[in-house]
């Protein structure tokens, strides 16, 4: 089999216009699980024959394929270090890991048929199909950051109550969705107002939510207000990270917005939590969103386990880092060795911190990060450097030998500490995330301290051995 004939078989052919058709436009005009997986199967068939044009045999080419796309699709490591590489080539873009990807994997006997069954192609198909294919697939359509939907406002229309949800930009109204008893919900094609309202009245009951809650308040016949349904403060803290988007800065709000009431039925709306619907007993239920549809099953439970940051176990192993390295550092006591902690700790900043501050630090928010040599070096050299200089100066300083193994269980300690208050929050056993995050620092601050004072206080220096000199 030539190279030719594999990149210019049918099957290769055919994946190239489906990678194109389906990025550029079907993805984009049905956007969903199949156009998501219809682009894996033809990148997954494509690429083997373009890296066999490089390593010359099909089956390498193909172990390469299968093996990268499990790394890239099942770790978040793997989608980071593929996000990195596209932005690279093509600017930001953002790849995310999605263990249903590797649904497309069988895919591969494609590629591996159309090796195995060659059918005659010049060099001149290889010279055309060559750069269209490698455009095809660097060139794929980048992943748009997930913002979570929001309910935002209602309004009273056919003696029913619509409900509208929000796109990304959280103002304009993308789907509406009409009921009349609080379970069927029919999509609303009609004129729309699209504003939120604060307060609402039906039968001599008037209804009102309260700002930054989730919580309505009544008022019967114009007398006081009192509670209608509410959702704890504690429970609420919850729910507010429930809905985590891809980037921090498109959080969306998780609080009554919008209520309006018709006889019989109150339907408030709550952000990306959704809605809340009362019915004429005073019976309250909450209902989810799912993909801009309103859906019982999409509902977070408020015994649901809550969620934190996904960025928080990078951040608290950043700090426990510079914990650990202070620790040496205090028990070395050496200035040359307090430098190469020094550059340890920015070595594991830039290694660990969100990339948001790389953003407001060097581009003032805008601009590739990544692929800059100014920011990909120090990536490699601070960690070297680091090491090299702690090693020399630990060689001269000669400090006791349970230093070492002492600033690692630091390390993994204050690492342990802060997680823990957040792990305790996520099982309801701290109250607020807020509370967690106290207990957190303070934690973490007395066990690096703690470190620091043991080893600046007791790791004395190991005696030089003088040796003997020879008698004359």
């Amino acid at each position: 089999m030539s190279r030719a004939s594999w990149i210019g078989h049918p099957l290769t052919v055919l994946a190239l216009v489906v990678l194109v058709v389906n990025d550029h436009l079907l993805k984009y005009t049905w956007p969903g699980f199949v156009t998501g997986k219809l682009s894996d199967v033809a990148g997954l068939v494509l690429l083997p024959p373009l890296l066999g044009l490089v390593v010359g045999r099909p089956l390498p080419a193909i172990a390469i394929t299968g093996i990268g796309f499990t790394l890239v699709k099942a770790s978040e490591g793997g989608a980071w270090l593929a996000s990195e590489a596209w932005s690279l080539a093509w600017g930001p873009s953002l790849i995310r890991a999605d263990l249903t990807d590797l649904l497309a994997l069988p895919a591969l006997y494609a590629a591996w048929h159309a090796a195995r069954h060659p059918i005659p192609a010049g060099r001149t198909a290889a010279i055309l199909l060559t750069p269209a294919a490698v455009l095809a697939i660097t060139a794929t359509s980048p992943e748009i950051p997930w913002v979570p939907p929001i309910a935002f406002a209602t309004e009273v229309r056919d003696g029913g109550i619509v409900v509208h949800l929000a796109q990304n930009d959280g103002v304009s109204p993308s789907h509406s969705y009409l009921t009349h008893d609080g379970v069927t919900w029919e999509e609303w094609k009609g004129a729309v107002v699209g504003l939120p309202t604060s307060s609402s009245c039906a039968d001599g009951r008037c209804f009102r939510v309260v700002p930054g809650r989730l919580k309505v308040e009544e008022s019967v016949a114009g007398g006081a207000w009192t509670t209608a349904w509410e959702v704890s403060p504690r429970v609420h803290d919850r729910l507010f990270r429930a809905y985590p988007p891809d980037r921090p800065e498109d959080v969306q709000p998780v609080e009554s917005l919008s209520v309006s009431a018709v006889p019989g039925l109150v339907v408030v709306a709550n952000g990306a939590d959704g809605v809340a619907v009362g019915s004429a007993t005073g019976t309250w239920r909450r209902v989810g969103i799912d993909d801009y549809e309103l859906d019982a099953a999409a509902t977070v439970s408020v015994e649901a386990p809550g969620l934190y940051s996904a960025l928080l176990p990078n951040n608290a192993l950043l700090i426990a880092i510079v914990a650990g390295l202070l620790a040496l550092g205090t028990g070395v006591r050496r200035l040359g060795f307090a430098a190469g902690v020094a550059v340890g700790c920015a070595g594991a900043w830039y290694w660990l911190a969100p990339r948001s501050e790389f953003n407001d630090l060097l581009f003032d928010g805008h601009g590739m990060l990544w692929p800059h040599p100014l920011i990909l070096a120090p990536l490699f050299l601070l960690p070297l450097t680091a090491l090299g200089l702690m090693v020399f100066f630990a060689i001269m300083a000669r400090p006791p030998v349970w230093l070492w193994p002492f600033g690692l269980v630091t390390t993994g300690l204050v690492w342990l500490v802060i997680m823990a208050p957040f792990e305790a929050w996520s099982a309801d056993l701290i109250p607020t995330y807020d509370q967690a995050s106290v207990v957190a620092v303070v934690l973490a601050t007395v066990v690096g301290s703690s470190a620091a004072v043991v080893t600046a206080r007791y790791a004395t220096p190991r005696p030089r051995s003088l040796g003997f000199w020879p008698y004359p």
